[in-house]
């Protein structure tokens, strides 16, 4: 499993963009800032396509599934760093929630176990 960082590519299941906001900037790879817990959740989504009269597109991250989310092992700043494992849910819709999961880690030289 690899870390992610800042770069890190998030989607709605529709193919919008997570929009992300590191909380911490002092532990970095590459020079880019590693995700820790709190970082993907209630950010802002782009370009979701799957908007229709009655549904509006996904617009924010809403959870984040804590198991499979992030490390039990590392910390940074006492919070657990985010794992390309990582995913939640969406406010599509007031009726239902779609998943958003990790499309690239924003790196490729830092692993980590669960």
């Amino acid at each position: 499993m690899f870390w992610l960082t800042e770069d890190a590519i998030l989607k709605c299941a529709h193919g919008g963009v997570v929009k992300l906001h590191p909380i911490q900037h002092w532990v970095t790879i590459d020079k880019r800032a590693i995700l820790v817990q709190g970082d993907p959740l209630h950010r802002s989504i782009s370009t979701c396509p799957n908007a229709t009269p009655v549904t509006p597109p996904c617009r924010r991250t809403v959870s984040v599934d804590q198991g499979a989310s992030y490390s039990v092992l590392v910390r940074i700043g006492g919070l657990p760093i985010c794992m390309d494992t990582a995913k939640g849910a969406t406010d599509w819709s007031q009726l239902s929630t779609i998943p958003f999961t990790v499309s690239s880690p924003g790196q490729s030289l830092v692993t980590v176990g669960a």
